[in-house]
C-alpha cells in the first residue's frame, strides 16, 4: 500500500476549501463531482417546487455522478410529506442515496424510523464509487435536535471501518453536524464517531442539520454544513441563499462549493 507523504491544505475562497489528502493504491486517478442536499422541510406541494428544481439543476449538470441527501426532507415525519419528497427525488435521472434527518423520524420508541423506513428503506448503507468507500448513517436520536449516536450505531461504524483497507479514501454522511467547531448541533459524541475511522483514509464528513455554509478541515477531513434547500425554513446564519453543495474528487484533491438555487417570490411564498 502507498502510504502518506505528505498534508496540505489550500483555502481557496470564502464559499470553497481544497483538502489534498496523501496518494492511495489504485489503478486510475479518480475524478468525479457529487452533491449534497439537506434540509428541504417539505409540508406541501407547494413547497416541493424548490427540491424539483434542485434535482433538475443536478440533472442537467453532467460533472455530477450522484447525489446524497442528508435528511430532513419532512417537516413532520408525515407519510405524505416523505412521500412527496420521494417523488420529486425520484426525478433524478442518476443515482442518489439518502440518510434520515430528525423531521424525517417519529419521537424515539418502538419504530421511530416509521414510515421513513417503509419509503426509503434502510437508514443506514455503504456504497463504492471509483474507489471511495461512500458511508451513511442514521445520526436520530429519536426527532430530537441534540444528539449522541448510540451503541448500535456505533458498533455497525466499526464494522464498515474494519472491511475498509487503510488506504481507501472514505466519505462520511450523516443529518447532524460532524464539524469541530459547528455553530451549534454538533453530534456529542462526534470525536468518538471520527475516531472510529483512525488509521483509515476518511476524507469527508458532509451533513446538515445546521441550516448554513459551514467549512473546516481537521487533520485530512474535510467537514461541511449546507445551507438549507427548503422554502418552508431560513438559514441559522441569517443569509437568504438556498441551494445544495458539490464536491470534487481530483485525484488526491477534494474541492467543495455552494450552488444557490434561485427561488422567485411565488416559491418563497409557500
Amino acid at each position: 500500500m502507498t502510504q502518506p507523504t505528505r498534508r496540505q491544505f489550500l483555502i481557496t475562497c470564502a464559499a470553497g476549501i481544497s483538502v489534498a489528502p496523501a496518494l492511495w493504491a489504485q489503478t486510475s486517478i479518480p475524478k468525479f463531482t457529487f452533491a449534497t442536499i439537506s434540509d428541504c422541510h417539505l409540508d406541501d406541494a407547494a413547497s416541493a417546487a424548490i427540491l424539483e428544481k434542485t434535482v433538475r439543476c443536478i440533472n442537467e449538470d453532467e460533472r455530477i455522478s450522484f447525489a446524497v441527501i442528508l435528511g430532513d426532507v419532512a417537516t413532520a415525519a408525515e407519510t405524505e410529506e416523505l412521500e412527496l419528497a420521494k417523488k420529486a427525488l425520484d426525478q433524478f435521472t442518476k443515482a442518489w442515496y439518502i440518510v434520515p434527518g430528525n423531521h424525517d423520524v417519529r419521537p424515539k420508541g418502538d419504530d421511530p424510523i416509521g414510515s421513513y423506513g417503509t419509503i426509503y428503506g434502510a437508514p443506514r448503507w455503504v456504497h463504492a464509487y471509483q474507489g471511495w468507500a461512500l458511508i451513511g448513517f442514521n445520526s436520530c436520536d429519536g426527532s430530537k435536535s441534540d444528539v449522541t449516536v448510540g451503541t448500535e450505531e456505533l458498533d455497525w461504524l466499526r464494522k464498515q471501518a474494519a472491511a475498509l483497507q487503510p488506504d481507501q479514501p472514505v466519505a462520511l454522511f450523516c443529518h447532524h453536524p460532524l464539524n469541530p467547531h459547528s455553530a451549534r448541533y454538533r453530534i456529542e459524541n462526534a470525536d468518538e464517531i471520527i475516531n472510529i475511522f483512525e488509521g483509515h483514509t476518511l476524507r469527508i464528513a458532509a451533513a446538515g442539520h445546521w441550516h448554513g455554509n459551514q467549512v473546516e478541515t481537521q487533520g485530512d477531513i474535510l467537514f461541511t454544513t449546507t445551507a438549507c434547500c427548503s422554502t418552508t425554513r431560513n438559514n441559522f446564519d441569517n443569509t437568504a441563499a438556498k441551494g445544495y453543495r458539490l464536491f470534487h474528487i481530483n485525484g488526491d484533491k477534494v474541492d467543495t462549493e455552494f450552488v444557490e438555487v434561485p427561488v422567485d417570490d411565488k416559491e418563497s411564498e409557500s
